[in-house]
């Protein structure tokens, strides 16, 4: 039987707040933006851009928040080389799950241009058979259909840190991991399984396939 886990990223697999709260300082600097707290900005790491958009002007406009992205990437590209960190046990976690059988996918929010960025500088992108991008307008159940259509797999599950994350899961009728060693725990009341560390996810996810 073909077996899938699909994961989001930030959060997930990556400790992404450590390059990319410094992004955005830099961003908000450089569109002439005030200040927001920390608290605010994390906020705005894995969500989608209509949510984030809000973040960062009172009006939602989606041209402002294009610009401020703008800013973000070419602000990544000097905060990644030097904090981008996986996970302690993603790695090991994830080439058991290769062993085991499964294949991987990546299933996020964010541009592939990013993703495979972050997937290249932490070292996971040869463990991954696929990396899609949704297409405009599509949001994460959407990404997560195409993922399942296209593989097809007998038994499938969604890992994530966020509720965008378990709502995939929800919508496309698969099992959801939820990782509570990731940025926002307390987004993941209700999933399926919890892990307390990246080590702990194959066991879980072999839990889940096998019901």
């Amino acid at each position: 039987m073909k077996k899938l886990a699909a994961f989001d990223l930030d959060g997930t697999l990556s400790q992404s707040d450590r390059f990319l709260l410094p992004a955005y300082r830099k961003a908000l600097t450089l569109t002439g933006r005030d200040p927001l707290p920390d608290s605010l900005l994390m906020t705005l790491i894995g969500g989608t851009a209509a949510d984030n958009a809000r973040v960062i002007s009172p009006d939602g406009s989606m041209e402002t928040y294009e610009e401020f992205n703008f800013h973000v990437v070419q602000a990544i590209r000097e905060t990644i080389p030097g904090l981008a960190r996986a996970y302690p046990g993603v790695e090991e976690s994830l080439r058991e799950l290769r062993r085991l059988g499964y294949k991987i996918y990546l299933c996020s929010n964010a541009r592939r241009e990013y993703t495979d960025l972050v997937l290249g500088q932490i070292g996971l992108l040869p463990l991954f058979d696929g990396t899609p991008e949704g297409r405009d307008g599509w949001d994460k159940p959407q990404l997560l259909a195409h993922i399942l259509e296209t593989e097809r797999p007998g038994a499938a599950v969604m890992v994530g840190d966020r509720h965008f994350d378990r709502t995939a899961a929800r919508e496309n009728g698969v099992p959801f991991v939820g990782c509570l060693y990731g940025l926002f725990p307390a987004e993941v009341t209700g999933a399926d399984a919890e892990v307390k560390s990246a080590g702990e996810l194959p066991e879980a996810i072999e839990r889940l396939t096998a019901l």
